[in-house]
This record gives structure tokens, C-alpha cells and sequence, in this order.
């Protein structure tokens, strides 16, 4: 049999590459786009920098024994999955996205061993892993060949966090294996009306409780992002999504950024947004944005316990993160969810080297019956955990209140500064002086002596300096300083 000419190879070549790029077939890429939707490939390719992506595993096929008549008539290259390295802004990661025009994306053997050595080449080459997930979950149709496999994806994933960033945006449905694989990623965005994400889907539901569920009500948008936490953005289409991955991406770095903002800008503005009486509200999120760099502030998870804000930002260009209480919300206590919150985002944080900043005015830990049963002690240990266990640059402004085992987001800092607003004790002024006093007397005699005493506790413990003169608080500082201050701090804190 004579070889064959460069012409043949060279067309069977360009008819491989054409079989690669059409995933499910032409019918269902058109209808992919009907629905609205991207394409795996044309995701990939709104992410990354132009021609920089470096394909993996392009033309592999399933290879499963017993196959099913679906499954032979899904034998298309790439096996359902796209997987790769390429750029975002010059900076080099690994990426894969499920292509749900191939079963649905369900996840097979030979698509899982492709994102399983991508995985393994990310961890060695110390690259950020970015998930464009819409899968069905394990391909039921491979049996136990797929549980293993996504199994080795879920193993791989655990073992990368706190090693590089995992990203993960939500393009359609993520279910069963495929959600545990995304959540388990550090940061996750979905996309309104399009994203689900749940372990069993309707109708499993419905024949294994007879309960009828709605993909929303199962496991949409607003369930994750307000209610579970799984979710730390949504967004309004899948170019905003692809747009926010890149901005999470770019605020993890902590270096190559040009300064944006003066670090040494003045900021009087906080002298007006924080209230000197204690008992009124306002919201944190503003003194965030005047502190930090123009602009710079990506605050995660903002429908999920906002009585604690998590955002990353910059400071004189720097990458830093920021754990705030709002007393906007539940006068900016700490709850089960708060505490939920605030400890995987410390440990994030900490992971990617980063500084963190606490601005802090917390009345304590969430009192009821309702908290201590569904676990108050041990879920605000959790984050008593993180800051304990946090090895990069810690500095905290007290802005208000720091009162009680509240006071996690203050005592773990290396470096405490306090506005002229702040307080700082076991518990505010008037429920120590209801506990030290005890009822109010019926005499006038005794009225006036318990007022007296009243009026010495508060000249000696309800200020600032009552802090700063223990030790507990390192400076007392001007609100139009706070932003110096503060980058002056981590600059000697980071060897800067």
C-alpha cells in the first residue's frame, strides 16, 4: 500500500480540526447560539488574550467498553470537555469548559483524564485554574469509569486550594459532581437566568420525594447568592461574567500593577461617613471605597451576610483584601453566616500572600437562641481559625465598636489603629454598666450614686484612648489620615 501524499495528510488534518472545533456538531452549536448562549470555544476565546490559547487532548475520543448506542453516537473529538493554557493580560493559565453540546457536557473518562493532567500541570507550574462550567455532572452512561474519574478532578481540585487561584464561572447547569467541583473552587459567579447549580436536578427530585422544584427554587442565582453563600456574583449575561473573571483574576495579583491612586491622599470624607454616636447606621461599604484605590474595590459575595463585606481592592496599587463589618445590616454583628464567610475569605486571602485589611465596628456575635442551635460556637470558630492561622501582613482600623468575642476582627491583627469614634471592651458601655451595676436603685440616694459611677466607668473606658492607653490599640488616628496611615503600615509590614 503506497504512503500516503503531504496533500491527503494535510486535508485529513484540516478535517480533524474542523470535526475538533464543531464539538457536538453544527445542529447543536446553532442551537447553542439560538438560546443565547457561547459556545465552549467561543467562551474560551471571549476570556483569553487573541491566539493565545494551547490546546490539550483536542482530538481524544471516549474509549468506554460497553457503549451505549448514545454514546456512540457521541463520539466526538474532545470528548465534551475543551481544555488548555493561554493568557489574560499577559498572564498565564490553565482553563477548561465543559462543552454541553456533547451529552449535555456530562463528564467522561477520557475528558476527566485531560482535565486531570491540566490540573497536574497547573499545580507544578504554579498557574491559576479557571472553570467555564455547564455540565451534567458524571456521564451515567460510562458507569463507574466516570465516577472515578470526576472523582480525580474533585481530588485534584481540593488539593490545589491555598496553592494557586481556582475560578469558576457558572454558564448554564453545573450538577452533582460538576457543583462540588465548582464550589470547591475559591470564587464562583453565575449568570442570571442561565446559571443553576444544585446536586440533583428536578426531576430526580420529583421521583425520589414527590416534591415538584423549580430549576430557581432548586438551585438558581438568587438561592446561592443570597441564601448559601456558593455564589460571590451575578451577573447579567456571560460577557459580563467572562469580564468579572478577568477582574477577580487581576485584583488576586500582587504584583506588575502600576500605583493607581496616591497612597497618601488624603481622605477627610471619612470624618463624615462615620457617625460618632454609636448607635447609628451607616454603610461600611462606602468607607471601603473612599480608603482604597479608585475604582479598585471587587467586593465578593455581597447578597450573602452583608452585615460582613469581603472585597478585593488595591491600596497605593497594591493588592490587598478586606474583611469589613456593616453595620448597615444587624448593626454589623457577626453571625453563622458572617463567621461562614469571613473564614473562607481570610483563608483565600491569605493563601494568595495577600495583605489583609479589617475595618471594624462589631457590637458582637449575633445573640438568640436560634444562633447558639444552628451553631454559633463552632461556626465563629471557623473564623477565629482563619485569622489565627493567617501568616501574611494582618492590620485593622477600628472604626467604631470593637466589643466581645466580636473583637476576632481586631485581636488577630499585627498592627491595631483606631478612629477617635472607636470603642474597644468585653461589651459596650451600657451592657458592662448593667452587668457592674446591676438594677437601677428606687432611692434617689442610690440613683445618684449609680450614676456617679456610671459617669467614672465612662471616663475611664468608653474612648479611644482607653484602648490606645492599655496597648490594645497601637494609634489613635485622624479619619483624613487613615488611608496613610494605613499604606504606611503594610509597607513596613511587607518589607516595602
Amino acid at each position: 500500500m503506497a504512503d500516503p501524499s503531504l496533500e491527503a495528510l494535510l486535508a485529513a488534518l484540516t478535517e480533524r480540526e474542523a470535526r475538533a472545533e464543531e464539538g457536538g456538531g453544527r445542529a447543536r452549536l446553532d442551537r447553542q447560539r439560538r438560546l443565547g448562549r457561547l459556545t465552549a470555544r467561543e467562551r474560551i476565546a471571549a476570556l483569553l488574550d487573541p491566539g493565545s490559547f494551547s490546546e490539550l487532548g483536542k482530538h481524544v475520543l471516549h474509549r468506554h467498553q460497553a457503549s451505549s448506542e448514545q454514546l456512540a453516537a457521541n463520539l466526538h473529538p474532545g470528548d465534551g470537555v475543551v481544555a488548555g493554557f493561554g493568557t489574560i493580560d499577559g498572564r498565564s493559565v490553565a482553563l477548561y469548559a465543559h462543552d454541553p453540546t456533547v451529552l449535555r457536557g456530562a463528564m467522561g473518562r477520557e475528558g476527566a483524564r485531560k482535565v486531570c493532567r491540566l490540573l497536574d500541570l497547573a499545580a507544578e507550574r504554579r498557574l491559576a485554574v479557571l472553570t467555564l462550567a455547564d455540565s451534567d455532572g458524571v456521564r451515567v452512561e460510562e458507569g463507574t469509569d466516570a465516577i472515578e474519574a470526576y472523582g480525580e478532578i474533585i481530588r485534584r481540585t481540593v488539593r490545589l486550594k491555598g496553592q494557586v487561584p481556582q475560578l469558576t464561572l457558572v454558564s448554564g447547569l453545573c450538577v452533582g459532581a460538576a457543583a462540588y467541583a465548582a464550589t470547591l473552587t475559591d470564587c464562583v459567579g453565575m449568570v442570571e437566568g442561565q446559571s443553576y447549580l444544585f446536586i440533583t436536578g428536578p426531576k430526580v427530585t420529583k421521583v425520589v420525594t414527590g416534591e415538584d422544584v423549580s430549576l430557581d427554587d432548586l438551585g438558581g442565582t438568587a438561592l446561592h447568592a443570597k441564601k448559601t453563600g456558593a455564589c460571590h456574583a451575578v451577573l447579567k449575561d456571560e460577557r459580563a461574567g467572562l469580564d468579572w473573571l478577568k477582574r477577580v483574576l487581576g485584583a488576586t495579583a500582587s504584583n506588575g500593577h502600576s500605583r493607581d491612586d496616591d497612597p497618601v491622599r488624603a481622605t477627610p470624607e471619612l470624618g463624615k461617613l462615620v457617625p460618632t454616636s454609636p448607635k447609628r447606621a451607616y454603610d461600611m461599604r462606602k468607607v471601603v471605597a473612599a480608603l482604597f484605590d479608585q475604582g479598585s474595590v471587587l467586593e465578593l459575595g455581597a447578597a450573602f451576610a452583608p452585615n460582613l463585606v469581603t472585597a478585593l481592592a488595591r491600596l497605593g496599587g497594591a493588592a490587598v483584601g478586606v474583611v469589613a463589618s456593616n453595620p448597615m445590616f444587624l448593626a454589623g454583628c457577626l453571625d453563622i453566616d458572617a463567621s461562614r464567610k469571613g473564614a473562607a475569605f481570610v483563608s483565600w486571602v491569605d493563601a494568595l500572600r495577600l495583605p489583609l485589611i479589617t475595618l471594624v465596628d462589631v457590637p458582637g456575635y449575633l445573640p438568640g437562641k436560634k444562633q447558639e442551635e444552628q451553631g454559633i460556637i463552632p461556626h465563629g470558630a471557623t473564623l477565629l481559625t482563619a485569622y489565627g492561622k493567617a501568616r501574611g501582613p494582618l492590620v485593622c482600623l477600628i472604626v467604631r465598636k470593637s466589643f466581645g468575642g466580636a473583637s476576632v476582627l481586631s485581636f488577630a491583627a499585627d498592627v491595631r489603629l483606631a478612629l477617635p469614634t472607636a470603642r474597644v471592651g468585653p461589651m459596650g458601655a451600657d451592657a458592662t454598666l448593667e452587668v457592674v451595676l446591676g438594677p437601677e436603685p428606687k432611692d434617689e440616694q442610690g440613683k445618684a450614686a449609680r450614676e456617679a459611677k456610671r459617669q467614672a466607668f465612662v471616663e475611664k473606658h468608653d474612648h479611644a484612648w482607653a484602648g490606645a492607653e492599655s496597648g490594645y490599640v497601637d494609634r489613635v488616628i485622624a479619619p483624613a489620615d487613615a488611608r496613610r496611615e494605613l499604606s504606611a503600615v503594610l509597607a513596613r509590614l511587607s518589607g516595602r
